[in-house]
């Protein structure tokens, strides 16, 4: 008791002022007749004293709350009832009778340690789990702003790492437990959705009831060679006995992009050119002919532009005499195409009753998001409808079924050639010089080179269409109630997706009379991806009642059957008649091309599970699967994955009775188990001839050949995963503290790599197979704080959980004698960043000369190094700076400078409530990680990456060396053009530990104030409850990013857009869709 004691003593104080303050703010003014002065003391039923239990009186403004000893006093009128709540404890109401000392017991509320928890194939008390499970219910996900579950899972469960390469709104997310899964077959997290695989993002937010996430493989084990690399299972809302209710929740969104990079760039026509011919110069070692392949440059322009750079009120066109036009613009090209914010909409509307025989739950959602462009009508509408129904046949039998459509329908401007980037495009041709339009509204050849033209005229787009349908069908036949259950389900599912791409061609005018055209063709693309799939599940479930209620046992047997067939087809074709009615019968370009594709798979499975406790104090489980793959040849299609699990829940031995008053759980977990991974290609155990056609007209049209076979691989067969856990689950102080721990090793093999290489002679590639290993270590921790308190008499609930995880792998084994850096080699840890290190910038010439040979690593067209330049370390003294042969043995100057995992990722969850009144706020973040930015990033290497490119803010001033400032503590060095594009320059060729940048952020993701309306100002208004609520999303961001560039978002760093392009040294990092940040008004009312 005097832990317990020590622990409360100093939320006593701040009770007693709460509870002074209740006085004040009450008025509290009662006749002294009607008093009766109350005292009481409360206790568990153990008759152990609960010290910070809220008394309160029902319905009144007077409230109080016990002392260490459990004792109260408090002035009650005769015939009121108390309410006393305590954090563990069911809520009590007492009637005040004659009796001026009360004695009251209040009951455990077990609900936490008793919460039924989603595994594979059922439920499991909470209590006697033995595998690492983490669930998080509906009321963390549901009224969150976020177009999909996916990114309100972010953060809010250790060990479950979720990755978005940009914001858009559709962008589906990479997803992995507990680290990197595979380096051969790859592969990441098996989603269930009422137990059939599917999409997070199809998902209607307002359906979930609860997400489980199934992190070992101990608890991953039932589904096998499915559930190699963790599952996550979502189970929507249920059929629901009782009066017809009907819930409708609202909202409307305002988005803002998180970095605004037109705020970043030099817009001034004059300052940019400066730059551009500064760093060409620099960079070619000779006068520029012109800007890029297009705008013309002389020094006549040259002066005109300072001239009117003086002067403001001259105009930014002019003809020459050749009859063209000449641009001394300061265009932001970047503002023109940016939108400052954007808008979103939702609704939802839910239906649920029925009685004992017969029960339903439907529901329906829109969802609308605008885009973020000034034009080109983007928009993202996504439609749910979901029908759950159950019907109890009779005492055994229950049938029940749950419909799901969605419907996702999206429409993005393009650029109108090559599905270029429009931000790249505004790098390589929209100079602050140029302009949008001609003096007579015409477009100028920046405007359509960029692809703007083509998104204001609307004709060049992309339009996304998805229809998903899935049904399942259970029944559920129950002979021995409660002891022998069997079930059967079947499941269909269809998903039919069309992607249809036009691109047009746009008239510009270079002077009054002189018109050009780009693209130099017209297009129309079609592909369809028609996906079915099957899956049929037979279970059976045996729970024996023993005639000594200590032991308890459940055996589950069970079969799976799953198949999927997959086709794609795709027409293309050149020469549209119309832009604005594109179609196929209305084309007369002789190009086309036509393609048809898929592949068809099957898994069948045989799966058991057996748990045993005794006293919920010992815990076993034994499970897993014998599963077979058509993927594989016949004599290695099956596989076996087995798993088991010890629990120890030693705060229930009698020796530990002392600690009861203040200990609720101690459970210690251990688990082993074996997991395959089947994700490779269905037909690579089979030689095919690939088919293709000759890239000249042979004769009168293109020829048809074949090439040679592929060579089918030795070995080709699951790759396993194996993983070791131990845990350790806490609960103490009546649940108001909460601790899970959980230390992991999983160690992979048989990786589906590349295996030894073939003599070139042989003329065809090296096969993969089973050639590769690598091994995880990790850690997870989650810490909850949850209690109360009484403020102005009304009870003021807060909680605080705080989530900290890790993990590393190395690679064990990999195909790779030499160890060369450039792939994987034995030893390595996945995400190592190899460079250089750079000591710092060239002072003088003398300084030049007295250095390391480091001509390998190039500066300009010359190579000349000059004071300014960047200064490479020689770390192995051999007297040039270079990467000796780019092996592990042999690196010369390379060191390991980072690494690009994210490691300590973390989440905070702080809410609290009061008198109706409710807030909440979730931090999530990453403590380390590394990021390099590739080749042409110009939001990071401006003209150092080509000289045309934006010339950013930072990138001015004493924070460049220059031939004025000499200064050498400069970060960025002298202003060369081309140093940080080509693949042998010195900022392009490797990276180094200068320009390595921290990613690592703290954001607050979540924001919300909301308010429940009470009971009777519900009823006035015949309502069953009424909430409004205000909340945002993405609001603030640390980062040590931010100290060398504002241009980038530490989670918006990846290359291009992958709905157009997305190839790292080509298409840009950071060049995708923005990271949005949201702030939303909502309305949640049931009838």
């Amino acid at each position: 008791m005097k832990v317990k004691r020590c622990f409360l003593e100093w939320s006593l104080v701040s009770r007693r002022f709460a509870v002074a303050l209740t006085f004040v703010l009450g008025g509290g003014m009662l006749l002294a007749a009607n008093l009766v002065p109350l005292k009481g003391v409360v206790k568990d039923a153990s008759g152990e004293p609960l010290a910070g239990v809220t008394v309160r009186i029902k319905d009144g403004k007077s409230g109080t709350i016990t002392d260490v000893n459990g004792h109260f006093v408090l002035d009650v009128e005769k015939g009121k009832k108390l309410l006393l709540s305590y954090i563990g404890y069911s809520e009590t109401e007492v009637l005040v009778k004659d009796d001026q000392q009360m004695q009251i017991v209040l009951k455990e509320d077990a609900q936490q340690l008793q919460e039924v928890v989603v595994v594979g194939y059922g439920t499991a008390k909470k209590v006697n789990l033995v595998g690492a499970v983490d669930q998080i219910d509906s009321k963390q996900i549901a009224e969150r702003s976020n177009s999909n579950i996916s990114r309100s899972l972010q953060g809010m469960v250790p060990g479950l790492n979720i990755t978005f390469s940009d914001g858009k709104p559709s962008r589906t997310p990479s997803i992995n437990l507990r680290g990197t899964g595979s380096i051969g077959a790859g592969g990441s997290a098996l989603v269930l959705i009422n137990g059939v695989e599917g999409d997070l993002n199809s998902v209607n937010p307002a359906d979930v009831e609860s997400v489980s996430v199934l992190k070992d493989a101990s608890s991953a084990a039932i589904y096998g060679a499915r559930g190699a690399f963790g599952v996550i299972l979502v189970t929507t809302k249920n059929a629901t006995a009782g009066k017809t209710k009907i819930n409708y929740n609202g909202s409307f969104s305002m988005h803002q992009r998180t970095v605004k990079t037109e705020d970043g760039i030099v817009s001034n026509g004059l300052q940019w050119t400066d730059g551009w011919y500064t760093a060409y110069l620099e960079g070619q070692e000779a006068p520029p002919g012109g800007i890029n392949n297009v705008f013309k440059y002389s020094t006549d322009w040259y002066n005109e532009l300072v001239r009117r750079d003086a002067d403001p009120s001259l105009d930014k066109v002019r003809v020459n005499d050749k009859g063209e036009y000449e641009y001394f613009g300061n265009t932001n090209w970047l503002d023109i195409i940016y939108k400052d914010q954007n808008y979103s909409t939702e609704h939802n509307v839910s239906i649920s009753g029925g009685n004992e025989r017969a029960r339903y739950y439907v529901s329906g959602r829109y969802y609308n998001q605008d885009g973020i462009y000034n034009a080109g009508d983007e928009k993202y509408t996504q439609y749910n409808i979901r029908s759950k129904g159950e019907i109890q046949i009779n005492k055994s039998l229950l049938l029940e079924n749950n419909t799901d459509v969605m419907i996702f329908r999206s429409h993005q401007p393009m650029v109108m050639y090559d599905r270029q980037n429009i931000t790249r495009q505004a790098q390589h041709q929209g100079y602050p010089v140029t302009m949008e339009k001609n003096p007579d509204g015409t477009w100028t050849e920046a405007a359509v080179y960029i692809g703007w033209a083509g998104f204001v005229e609307g004709t060049s787009w992309q339009k996304d269409n998805k229809l998903d349908v899935r049904n399942t069908t259970t029944l559920t036949y129950t002979p021995i109630k409660q002891q022998l259950i069997f079930k059967g389900d079947f499941t269909y599912y269809s998903s039919k997706s069309t992607r249809l791409r036009a691109e047009n061609q746009y008239n510009y005018y270079t002077g009054p009379e002189i018109m050009g055209t780009r693209n130099t063709f017209s297009s129309l693309e079609n592909m369809d991806y028609n996906k079915e799939y099957l899956s049929s599940n037979i279970t059976g479930n045996y729970i024996p009642k023993f005639s000594n209620s200590n032991h308890y046992l459940n055996v589950l047997l069970g079969w799976n059957l799953e198949h999927q067939d997959y086709k794609t087809i795709q027409t293309y074709r050149r020469g549209l008649i119309s832009a604005t009615k594109p179609s196929f019968a209305l084309m007369d370009g002789d190009y086309y091309t036509t393609g048809q594709g898929g592949n068809e798979w099957a898994y069948v499975g045989f799966l058991y599970r057996l748990n045993y406790n005794y006293k919920s104090r010992y815990l076993a489980e034994v499970s897993g699967r014998y599963d077979a793959s058509s993927k594989f040849p016949e004599n290695q299609q099956w596989g076996f994955f087995p798993s088991g699990s010890l629990g120890w829940r030693i705060s229930e031995e009698p020796f530990m009775k002392s600690t009861r008053n203040w200990l609720d759980n101690l459970k210690v977990r251990a688990s082993v188990g074996s997991l395959g991974n089947g994700n490779v290609s269905p037909y690579l155990y089979l030689s095919t001839i690939p088919i293709k056609k000759t890239s000249v007209i042979l004769g009168d049209a293109l020829q048809t050949y074949a090439t040679t076979p592929n060579i089918v691989p030795n070995s080709l067969t699951w790759e396993k995963s194996t993983t070791y856990d131990i845990g350790l689950d806490v609960d103490m102080l009546s649940n108001r503290l909460s601790m899970v721990f959980d230390y992991y090793q999983r160690y992979t093999t048989d990786m589906y790599t590349v295996g030894p290489t073939l003599p070139a002679v042989l003329g065809a590639a090296t096969p993969k197979g089973n050639n590769a290993e690598m091994k995880t270590k990790g850690w997870e921790l989650s810490v909850m704080w949850r209690d109360n308190f009484t403020l102005a008499n009304k009870p003021f609930n807060y909680s605080v959980k705080a989530m900290l995880w890790d993990s590393r792998t190395w690679v064990t084994k990999f195909n790779n004698p030499t160890k060369l850096l450039s792939t994987y080699y034995e030893g390595q840890e996945i995400g190592t960043i190899w460079g250089y290190h750079i000591e710092g910038l060239f002072k003088d010439q003398a300084e030049i000369d007295a250095h390391a040979d480091q001509s390998k690593l190039k500066v300009s067209a010359t190579n000349i190094l000059k004071p300014g330049d960047l200064k490479f370390a020689d770390l192995d003294k051999s007297g040039t700076v270079d990467n000796g042969q780019n092996t592990l043995d042999d690196h010369g100057d390379l060191k390991v400078i980072g690494n690009t995992t994210p490691r300590y990722q973390f989440g905070l969850n702080l809410s609290a409530n009061w008198n109706g009144i409710g807030i909440s706020a979730f931090f999530q973040g990453v403590g380390k990680r590394n990021w390099y930015p590739h080749r042409e990033s110009a939001f990071f290497w401006g003209q150092y990456d080509r000289p045309y490119s934006y010339m950013l803010k930072e990138h001015t001033g004493n924070n460049v060396w220059t031939e004025e400032n000499q200064n050498t503590d400069a970060y960025w060095p002298r202003y060369r053009g081309y140093l940080a594009n080509g693949s042998t320059k010195a900022l392009g060729i490797q990276a180094n530990d200068r320009y390595l940048q921290n990613i690592a952020y703290v954001r607050l993701k979540n924001l919300q104030i909301d308010y429940t309306f009470n009971k009777k100002f519900c009823d006035k208004l015949h309502l069953q409850d009424l909430k409004i609520y205000l909340a945002g999303e993405n609001l603030l961001t640390w980062t040590p990013l931010n100290k060398h560039t504002k241009m980038y978002d530490p989670e918006g760093i990846s290359a291009g857009d992958a709905d157009f392009r997305s190839t790292a040294n080509t298409d840009g990092d950071g060049y995708g869709y923005p990271i949005l940040s949201s702030y939303t008004i909502g309305i949640n009312v049931t009838f």
